[in-house]
């Protein structure tokens, strides 16, 4: 175990020194033929405007245009800041002011050569993923990189349901997959941002189904949530980043059963270490900018902090009732209406011919899973400025609770033995 913890200790201490060694590599990139590849798709950029949705009047389906057009400014920005400095700093033109961002018209103006008229800066965030999108730009377009997305997700999503499925765990699999529509996995293929944690998910999935047995030896979970943790910090733009901690939470309890101890204090343990990872690794990225930099962008991350984690509009508990309607609303139609039911007939189904007293012999056995499906009500009381203001992308957090509800539903439950109970306690 000791062994175990220093491993994981190293881990959490180089994964920073991986993260400021890689972003400062690509800032050397030349930023010319990544502007070209840009400048190529620069009508669908202008045509989609701040914010386009792929279904008119559902806010939840959009591709995230103002936070796209973010990334690509600080692929291509060259202000005449040394690669360090820019690798840490992240300036950008912008056409507005920093109240007021205008991430479209600015990305737009800087790709018809217009002179800077503002320089603004984003160090809060690591912005791990212009990791991969300046090397793709050097090669393809925006456009096209939207078509890679929609085809390496879809494949990723089918090899780790086929391999989840060939183990024998097919209401795993269902559960994960009956989960995406309610994720908007069919629209944010369109979108880098909102593609980032999904790419996590996927990659989470695939690993545990592909490698749970060493996983499960010498606490190699500890170590895949620790990482899965440092990893979300340094990809994600805080969009619905729990959602990277519960679904391989819920694919570890499938696949690992165990006393119901031992399950609760494995839910506490690998959450605590998807934490420790997310939060020192976030933190990290200001104190490296102000050893390299000198620039002191702790006082920033921190009021964003305690921006986003304030109450809205008529206090903590009157207010989350408000965040709640907005996250729960893009779900609020005939089309999820449909979804619902469908899924509702499938669990029915089930459970009758599984038989109600089997069924409901088991009940506790379930009752882990339906926790972890509650991480998002948690999340937006925390965060409650945060999931009100941006509930059309928070409310993927929500999938979490359909994949834990339909799970616990179906799930194969053995019939409690009590030495052998006793006995993984």
């Amino acid at each position: 175990m000791k062994k175990q913890i220093l491993k994981n200790l190293i881990i959490l201490l180089l994964a920073p020194v991986v993260g400021f060694v890689l972003l400062l590599l690509v800032h050397l990139l030349p930023t010319g033929p990544i502007k070209s590849n840009v400048i190529s798709s620069k009508d669908s950029i202008i045509a989609e405007g701040q914010d386009e949705l792929v279904i008119d009047d559902y806010n939840a389906t959009l591709t995230g245009n103002f936070t796209d057009c973010i990334m690509l400014q600080l692929s291509i920005y060259d202000g005449g800041h040394s690669a360090l400095d820019q690798a840490m700093n992240l300036y950008r033109n912008e056409v507005g002011n920093e109240e007021e961002w205008c991430p479209g018209l600015s990305l737009v103006d800087y790709l018809n050569g217009s002179p800077t008229r503002l320089e603004v800066a984003y160090p809060r965030y690591w912005h791990g993923y212009l990791v991969f999108l300046k090397p793709l730009l050097l090669f393809t377009s925006f456009n096209s990189i939207r078509l890679i997305n929609a085809g390496l997700q879809l494949i990723l999503l089918a090899a780790s349901l086929i391999l989840f499925a060939k183990k024998g765990h097919s209401k795993l699999a269902f559960s994960f997959a009956a989960s995406l529509p309610f994720m908007f996995f069919f629209s944010s293929f369109a979108s880098l941002s909102l593609s980032i944690c999904i790419y996590i998910i996927l990659a989470e999935m695939l690993l545990t189904a592909l490698f749970n047995e060493k996983l499960s030896e010498n606490e190699g979970y500890m170590t895949f949530f620790l990482v899965a943790g440092c990893a979300t910090a340094y990809f994600d733009f805080l969009t619905f980043p729990l959602a990277t901690l519960a679904f391989p939470l819920i694919a570890f309890l499938a696949l690992n059963e165990g006393g119901m101890k031992k399950t609760y204090l494995s839910i506490l343990k690998y959450s605590l270490t998807w934490g420790i990872g997310y939060v020192f690794m976030w933190a990290s990225k200001w104190v490296i900018a102000l050893i390299f930099t000198g620039k002191n962008t702790v006082s920033d991350a921190v009021n964003t902090i305690s921006a986003r984690t304030s109450a809205t509009d008529g206090g903590r508990i009157a207010g989350y009732i408000k965040v709640l309607k907005n996250n729960i609303s893009p779900f609020a139609n005939r089309a999820f209406a449909l979804l619902i039911l469908l899924l509702g007939v499938i669990v029915l189904v089930i459970i009758i011919k599984k038989g109600f007293k089997k069924y409901f012999d088991g009940f506790a056995q379930r009752i882990p899973v339906l926790l972890i499906g509650l991480i998002p009500f948690a999340w937006y009381f925390v965060a409650s400025n945060h999931s009100f203001e941006h509930a059309a992308f928070t409310c993927r957090n929500l999938a979490i609770f359909v994949f834990a509800i339909v799970f616990a539903l179906i799930k194969d439950v053995k019939p409690a033995d009590k030495k052998e109970s006793d006995l993984n306690s």
